[in-house]
């Protein structure tokens, strides 16, 4: 990613509203180029091909699971090294997998409720922060 690029997000969710959510915050305004993906059939072949710079992904999705599609994010040579934000309210199931995330690596939790505050500096620590737009 060159300083002229804009970071490049892709969100992964079945619900539309949290996918409208990520969007205003990440949006172009705030200097990210934001991918969405409606959770339920999304494929890791299809993340690859928005050459995203992070990935935001729910664990419980319709269909595909969030933690399969991490899984396979993580086989897929064009994402194995792409920084992975999971979201989930469900925090016991976040607790239990501990181990397993940090076995994956560069898996990183966002534990639902959060706030705008915690998504933006959690992203801008994992790729820097976005290029102020001007004009």
């Amino acid at each position: 990613m060159t300083d002229s690029e804009r970071p490049r997000i892709s969100v992964v969710n079945d619900n539309p509203d949290f996918l409208e959510l990520m969007s205003a915050i990440l949006d172009e305004d705030a200097g990210y180029e934001v991918s969405l993906f409606a959770g339920e059939r999304t494929t890791a072949a299809e993340l690859a091909a928005s050459a995203p710079d992070l990935l935001i992904i729910d664990l419980l999705l319709g269909g595909v699971s969030g933690w399969e599609l991490v899984v396979l994010a993580r086989a897929d040579q064009r994402l194995a090294d792409v920084p992975v934000i999971v979201c989930s309210a469900d925090v016991a199931e976040l607790r239990e997998r501990a181990e397993e995330l940090k076995r994956i690596g560069n898996i990183h939790v966002l534990e639902k409720p959060f706030g705008v505050d915690q998504v933006t500096e959690l992203v801008e620590r994992l790729v820097g922060r976005a290029v102020t737009r001007t004009g």
